[in-house]
């Protein structure tokens, strides 16, 4: 096994199934779980498991469980670059570029919910860009956590108003980071301030 990655949840790593015929990537939740957390929210997660299978760019979910009441979730390893290093190199870039892109990560969304699966922490690091198809991670966590009774990430200016402010949220919120994530993309900025702050660049 060998780490990956690192996020505001938990590190990432890869491995391969017990018969090594598929690379899989592993999260594990590093969070303040009691007992009854962890088992409520690996059973929310056992849920989205075989999500994604749908659409070729929403990464399945394989498997979830407990390790030392440290919760994890399997997931379908994607060799791609991820999208937060491609915006940090290659912005603004032009809108021929990420027009394909975008229509690639609307139609996931739309796939998604209309399976009743949201994301609810879109972020860059969350989608993976590979030369034929843009790939989607994360799905269903978050929704996950919060009926275990912790709260989801943060992860300005990419989450919803209404997230922020501890509200109810939805499918929405989802579009919101979408939205906030082409803007990046096309400008080279992240969307911080108001709507007319950020109009006016």
């Amino acid at each position: 096994m060998h780490q990956v990655g690192a996020g505001v949840l938990g590190p990432v790593y890869r491995t391969c199934e017990s018969d090594g015929d598929r690379l899989v990537a592993l999260k594990a939740f590093h969070l303040d779980f009691t007992p009854e957390q962890a088992q409520t929210f690996v059973s929310e997660l056992e849920n989205v498991v075989g999500s994604g299978k749908s659409h070729p760019a929403l990464v399945p979910a394989l498997g979830a469980g407990l390790s030392d009441l440290v919760p994890y979730l399997a997931l379908e390893y994607v060799v791609a670059e991820s999208l937060d290093v491609a915006i940090q190199r290659d912005t603004p870039a032009p809108v021929e570029m990420v027009l394909p892109l975008a229509m690639q990560l609307a139609n996931a969304l739309d796939t998604a919910h209309a399976g009743k699966l949201v994301h609810g922490a879109l972020h860059p690091r969350d989608i993976f860009v590979a030369p034929e198809l843009a790939k989607v991670t994360g799905f269903g966590v978050v929704p996950a956590l919060e009926h275990a009774g912790l709260r989801g990430p943060l992860r300005r200016p990419y989450t919803s108003p209404e997230q922020i402010s501890g509200g109810e949220w939805g499918t929405a919120a989802d579009r919101f980071a979408f939205a906030a994530i082409l803007y990046e993309l096309l400008t080279g900025r992240r969307s911080v301030g108001t709507a007319k702050q950020v109009i006016a660049g």
